[in-house]
């Protein structure tokens, strides 16, 4: 295992310090120590990591737009407007996250590199182009402060915007690619393509092969689905998936006790508006 020195040395160029507004830069953190815990060979499959707590995940994104669209029909109806949303199903319409890359077996054998959702998901109904009265009274050129858009975001999060926390979204980002430079990451990358070559496919990282513009649109070729098939697989043998898992959470460790008073207040709001959109959405 690299030592923490050269650990630390490796990300440095990559941290960039992200701090919430109104506040003084924090020293940079330092990665080191916490990455020098990582195991030589994480285990860890699947992503848990500790930004979690303070993120909305996509299911519980969906809930707050189906709550908050919910609450503008209700303003449009009280000033005598009927508009009606697309549908929403939380549970249906999220999509499933890729934060390290295609890394379901099933899916690359059926789908190639391309999203499930878009060929297994209901085809929507046609939605109307709203009029321009119930425009204006949505932006705010009509009926409340703000638009009945502002007043479901007030009725949601009285005290900020709602959806994603904005400091915990940009500490998850920056952990992703902080850890994506460190020397395990990287190594299991080479490991991955040297898997891939052996089975004839050469790319340089998981990166090169999911973004290979021949595997761009439409239904995957054979060819996609057998490089995609390879592609998990070479995944497992690398550790792919818990090598940067492991890594991430030792990012993130670090980035919560330098932001912690900011991810408690995010966290509290994020509780609050989902328990407000999970009312209005009975």
């Amino acid at each position: 295992m690299p030592s923490a020195t050269r650990i630390s040395r490796a990300i440095a160029a990559a941290a960039v310090v992200l701090t919430a507004a109104a506040c003084a830069t924090p020293p940079e953190p330092d990665f080191g120590e916490a990455l020098a815990k990582v195991p030589a060979a994480a285990t860890v499959h699947g992503v848990d990591l500790p930004l979690d707590r303070t993120l909305l995940t996509p299911v519980e994104e969906l809930e707050v737009i189906k709550a908050r669209n919910t609450l503008m029909e209700r303003c449009l109806a009280a000033h005598g407007l009927t508009f009606t949303f697309p549908a929403v199903d939380p549970v249906r319409d999220a999509a499933k996250p890729r934060r390290y890359g295609l890394v379901d077996a099933r899916e690359a054998a059926e789908f190639g590199y391309r999203d499930p959702a878009v060929f297994t998901r209901r085809s929507p109904a046609p939605t109307q182009r709203p009029p321009s009265d119930v425009v204006a009274m949505i932006t705010g050129r009509g009926g409340p402060s703000g638009g009945c858009a502002g007043e479901a975001d007030r009725t949601l999060a009285p005290d900020a915007k709602p959806g994603q926390e904005p400091v915990s979204f940009g500490l998850s980002g920056r952990s992703l690619e902080v850890a994506r430079t460190t020397p395990p990451v990287t190594a299991a990358a080479a490991k991955w393509s040297r898997c891939m070559a052996a089975a004839g496919f050469a790319y340089a990282d998981p990166d090169a092969a999911i973004t290979d513009p021949a595997f761009r649109a439409g239904r995957a070729s054979a060819h996609e689905i057998a490089v995609a098939t390879q592609d998990v697989r070479c995944k497992e043998r690398a550790e792919w998936v818990g090598t940067w898992v492991g890594v991430e959470r030792a990012v993130q460790d670090v980035l919560i006790r330098q932001h912690a008073d900011d991810l408690t207040r995010e966290r509290e709001h994020k509780e609050r508006q989902l328990a407000a959109a999970r009312t209005i959405n009975g």
